[in-house]
């Protein structure tokens, strides 16, 4: 079993996440540790217990155990020993798989990705189009509904015909946050191992009836809605479906309807082709990309809230045009009584020049407006929907470290032990049939297991690397994000500086002097 001290290129030690988000600042985050590169971290109790419920059937038959040992800390499912070690050779379900090819992936370094792999990871990333306009929008009802406790609801509305949906001209449904929140919940359910984004706050503290607040968690709830359509896989789930289609009350659906929570790797088994062009360089960017991923977070969250102060400022520079504006209006009238049109007729052209400045600060201030409500729908929300998408690969990341684990060790070892004893009995003539029948019976049972464990163990593997792919597509949403940035702001510098130029241009015969 010295294969089982290999170490698991997919691990983590980091104890803290960011909770980097608008709701939260980002400036506390703390970055996450270099991964070990000798031994795996120590799980905490709660985590190792997770690890163990997940397989219900490895569970009841470690309980019927024939050698009482102590229980050893769960293997991570994406440890190279789990795959490819001594117990490779109890792999049912992959029939005559030559896992050999496997193992060898993992000693010899590879330069460049094999052409399978490649083919593989185009055809993933192509079914991806984080860049494609958003088909889900969504509005806040003016009016709330509850009589002790008052919710908010939202008109829920896409914008295309959706598959298996039936086709009428309204394509609305009415939802509260908690049908959200269900939503949510389901999906995590059935898919743990895939992006998943989260959910805007329900409330913070008493701001859940502010105004302010009610607007960022409806763009929220517009950003979590439109990311999940957008999904490769989430967006063919029926419960998506329903979500999006079902007219009724959901809450009230949710407690008559039966509907299915069941993983996605249920009666599902690995194909040959992944296993064999499967290549440890893709654990090593997954972890190399999972040590940097905190980090990320916290400067994106930087960056948009430098977006989101500079949008405040242009603000407040609008306020100051306006309120320059009105002083300059109150400033003309009284300066006829300064300067009496009997001494001199030049106060009345000062005058009207006077009134050109106040019609520019107006148009300077309207531009500015402008500017500042492209911001806030536009280019903000093109930087925060990045934030989501980060956050959604952190938090699988730490759903693969509490619901990944398995006992394929454990059993792999209780096999070997049990053969033994098998083995001690065949020259003992005393020996009860029933007692060796039963010690067969309770390996058969391990080995099914071990083949159902280690089949889920590449699925899961299956799994994280299609999300990892179509993850690479969200790099172009960087791109996006910063040329409308460029565009918004030279198209606005443009027209603030031809106004400029035209108040020069008329402020050029302003009287200088009595000639």
């Amino acid at each position: 079993m010295d294969a089982l001290k290999d170490i698991d290129p997919w691990n983590t030690n980091k104890d803290e996440a960011l909770s980097g988000n608008e709701w939260t600042s980002g400036d506390g985050a703390a970055s996450i540790a270099p991964l070990a590169e000798t031994s795996r971290p120590s799980l905490d109790a709660s985590i190792r217990n997770i690890s163990v419920v997940e397989s219900t059937e490895a569970s009841d038959t470690l309980g019927r155990s024939t050698w009482e040992e102590e229980l050893p800390r769960n293997t991570d499912i994406l440890s190279e020993a789990t795959l490819t070690g001594s117990g490779s050779s109890l792999l049912g379900p992959f029939g005559s798989t030559d896992f050999s090819v496997t193992s060898r992936n993992f000693q010899e370094p590879h330069h460049s990705l094999d052409e399978n792999l490649s083919d593989w990871l185009k055809t993933v990333r192509g079914t991806y189009k984080p860049l494609g306009p958003d088909i889900v929008v969504i509005e806040q009802l003016p009016d709330k509904e509850g009589l002790l406790f008052k919710h908010t609801n939202y008109l829920v509305r896409h914008l295309v015909a959706l598959p298996h949906a039936e086709s009428n001209n309204d394509r609305s449904v009415i939802r509260r946050y908690s049908d959200f929140v269900w939503l949510q919940e389901v999906l995590l359910k059935r898919y743990p191992f895939r992006l998943i984004p989260e959910l805007p706050p329900k409330k913070i503290g008493t701001q859940n009836a502010d105004a302010v607040f009610l607007e960022r968690r409806r763009r929220g709830l517009t950003r979590f809605i439109n990311l999940v359509v957008k999904h490769p896989v989430l967006s063919k789930d029926d419960l998506l479906l329903t979500f999006l289609t079902v007219p009724t009350d959901l809450s009230g659906w949710r407690k008559q309807a039966i509907y299915d929570t069941t993983e996605e790797f249920s009666d599902k088994k690995i194909t040959h082709s992944f296993v064999k062009m499967w290549q440890k360089e893709i654990s090593e960017q997954w972890n190399e990309s999972e040590a940097t991923i905190e980090k990320s977070i916290e400067l994106w969250v930087k960056i948009t809230v430098s977006m989101e102060r500079y949008e405040r400022r242009v603000k407040f520079m609008a306020k100051e045009r306006a309120a320059l504006g009105s002083l300059i209006h109150e400033f003309s009238v009284s300066t006829p009584k300064l300067y009496p049109t009997e001494q001199s007729s030049t106060v009345l052209e000062i005058n009207n020049h006077l009134s050109i400045i106040e019609k520019h600060l107006k148009e300077t201030t309207e531009l500015s407006n402008e500017r500042t409500a492209e911001y806030s729908t536009n280019l903000v929300p093109s930087f925060r929907v990045f934030i989501d998408i980060l956050i959604s690969l952190r938090d699988l990341f730490e759903r693969y470290r509490i619901m990944a684990g398995n006992n394929v060790p454990l059993l792999q070892r209780r096999v070997e032990l049990n053969n033994q004893k098998l083995e001690s009995m065949k020259d003992k003539p005393d020996v009860s049939g029933a007692e060796y029948d039963r010690i067969k019976s309770a390996i058969q049972r391990d080995k099914r297991t071990i083949a159902e464990e280690l089949n889920r163990a590449w699925l899961i593997r299956e799994c994280i690397l299609e999300e990892f792919t179509i993850f690479q597509e969200t790099q172009f949403l960087i791109s996006r994000a910063f040329q409308e940035w460029s565009k918004l702001n030279s198209n606005y510098a443009g027209r603030t500086v031809n106004a400029w130029e035209k108040l020069s241009e008329n402020l050029m015969d302003m009287p200088t002097s009595q000639n």
